[in-house]
């Protein structure tokens, strides 16, 4: 029987760990046998639990030892991997590709902050060089270099495959785009109702990262001071603890009294954060996806996002925006919402709900028709 290498390296926070497990729940039982190698953390012992009794998974936990380690052992261990275990296919989950592999393999990219010239811009705007080299730059090189080795690359959304058009030459690539959300109906919640004369909630879903420039979580805390000011009735609800934020430099104190520091919660906690009269904003320079906004989407809350391509690819033209660094045109945006009435908000979330599905429905909805696919046309 055919087997696949996944390649889970590196997964740990809640979004990759969604996905992966959106993975799972894909290949489990299929025709395939499959050996997931990924890192050590409580995310992945709590899916290796849900999942121990699938019969064609065999999973393989390894030490978290960093990026360096990371290198050698796919490029080095799994040469010795994929000959004892008779792998046929590589599926890089994380972005990763290994070098002079003879493995027919396939890259998935779902992390754009490496191929974003407007990330560029920013750190050089803020003087930050030091940071762009360690943090960005020294792993673009890698990246690249690994890229331009497979053929065959999975996207979640059309604009990761014209952001990677900026560094590489893509005409010799094939590209799945593929689905990594619940799209059928049933996994839309109704429409949220809004009464802006009582205490709004702003929700911030963010990881420990949230100081990194990309997350641009200094328009969300210039705003929330300026609605401060004008004495609205409002609630800060946001994923971080009340020690994570008081320790940044990013963040005012004056806002504490405004926020419920909720710390990181699970994927099913967060749902209890989606209620009535409760917006959604998202910073974000870039998103390869934005789990985030799009769950606010499916649980029927309204979504404040970013005036930038990857909205319009991702979210649909019809969701509420923003320009970027500009704190007036999110203060504008916020005003205008809470002028509307609860009509007026079902409907724009029932227009974003209503693009999520259709745009969702044209991609691959399955990562075992890819498989298949690669298999083939290597084979021959």
């Amino acid at each position: 029987m055919t087997k696949i290498l996944i390649n889970g390296l590196a997964i740990q926070d809640s979004g990759g760990i969604t996905v992966l497990e959106k993975l799972l729940q894909e290949i489990q039982n299929s025709s395939f046998n499959y050996l997931i190698v990924c890192n050590k953390n409580d995310n992945i012992l709590n899916l290796i639990v849900k999942y121990k009794d699938v019969e064609n998974f065999e999973f393989m936990v390894l030490e978290n030892k960093g990026f360096l380690y990371r290198l050698y052992y796919e490029n080095i261990i799994f040469r010795k991997l994929l000959k004892d275990k008779n792998i046929d296919l590589v599926y890089n989950f994380s972005g990763s590709t290994q070098f002079f592999m003879k493995k027919p393999n396939i890259t998935k990219v779902h992390n754009l902050l490496f191929y974003s010239k407007k990330v560029d811009l920013i750190y050089c705007q803020n003087k930050e060089y030091l940071k762009w080299f360690k943090q960005i730059y020294i792993k673009r090189l890698v990246f690249l270099s690994m890229i331009k080795q497979t053929k065959y690359i999975e996207v979640q959304s059309l604009h990761v495959k014209n952001y990677l058009a900026d560094f590489i030459y893509i005409s010799n690539k094939e590209f799945f785009i593929k689905s990594d959300i619940n799209f059928l109906e049933k996994d839309f919640s109704n429409p949220k109702n809004y009464n802006f004369s009582k205490k709004i909630k702003f929700l911030f879903i963010v990881g420990p990262h949230f100081e990194y420039l990309h997350k641009n979580f200094t328009d969300f805390v210039s705003v929330m001071i300026e609605l401060q000011k004008l004495k609205l009735n409002f609630e800060i609800n946001i994923t971080l603890s009340r020690k994570q934020l008081n320790n940044s430099s990013v963040w005012n104190a004056s806002l504490d009294e405004n926020t419920n520091f909720l710390g990181y919660i699970s994927k099913n906690d967060i749902k209890s954060q989606f209620l009535d009269n409760t917006i959604l904003i998202s910073t974000s320079v870039i998103e390869t996806l934005g789990l985030h906004v799009i769950e606010a989407v499916q649980n029927g809350i309204l979504a404040i996002v970013p005036n930038e391509n990857y909205s319009n690819c991702v979210y649909g033209e019809d969701v509420l925006r923003y320009e970027l660094f500009d704190i007036s045109s999110l203060l504008n945006r916020i005003k205008g919402v809470i002028l509307l009435t609860n009509n007026h908000t079902k409907d724009i979330i029932t227009k974003n709900q209503r693009y999520l599905i259709e745009n969702e429905n044209k991609k691959y909805n399955s990562i075992t028709e890819v498989f298949v696919k690669v298999i083939k046309e290597t084979n021959v």
